[in-house]
């Protein structure tokens, strides 16, 4: 592997300083994936819980939501979207993509430790982005200008993005609004 000079890795430093200084606003504004735009497709690199969801069918509603492990806040959203997910039953599909662990080999393991221990708290279809590309990260988030985990998107029946977001900030109003036609 090869290092940066002394002169370049102050340059490095000073672009990812400038990079985390720039406002969500302006990030969300070149934002290629916003409200209104196609959703993207499910890429994830294994299903841990649920039944795969490999595409993201038209006619049907859909959460997509983005946790860490060693997130406090991904944690806590957990029971929420549980309980969304039994509250909708089979009008809304909620799946839960884990984003950002840590780089190790046995990250997997390490996220399939993770739902198991959730159980039933957890009862929705979870996933793992493949950390190594991050093809969901780059596609969902980043193409959002959305980099703060939990992060939600609510896709509409028309397979189009209807909502984005933290799932305990009004998702479920969003939802509602989706499903009945708004």
């Amino acid at each position: 592997m090869k290092c940066l000079s002394s002169h370049a890795a102050r340059w490095a430093l000073v672009l990812l300083v400038a990079g985390a200084a720039i406002p969500m606003a302006a990030r969300a504004a070149t934002a290629t994936l916003k409200v209104g735009s196609d959703a993207p497709p499910v890429a994830v690199v294994k299903w841990f819980k649920g039944t795969p969801v490999d595409t993201l069918e038209k006619g049907k509603v859909y959460v997509v939501e983005f946790w860490a492990t060693w997130c406090p806040d991904c944690r806590a959203a957990v029971p929420h979207l549980t309980e969304m997910a039994h509250q909708y039953g089979d009008k809304v599909t909620f799946v839960g993509v884990s984003v950002r662990e840590h780089q190790s080999p046995d990250y997997l393991a390490k996220i399939e430790s993770f739902v198991k221990e959730m159980g039933d708290k957890m009862d929705y279809h979870v996933a793992a982005d493949d950390q190594n590309t991050g093809t969901m990260l780059k596609t969902w988030m980043n193409a959002a200008g959305h980099n703060g985990i939990p992060t939600a998107f609510v896709i509409g029946k028309d397979g189009k993005i209807a909502w984005i977001g933290s799932p305990g900030q009004g998702m479920d109003k969003q939802i509602d609004r989706v499903l009945a036609g708004a």
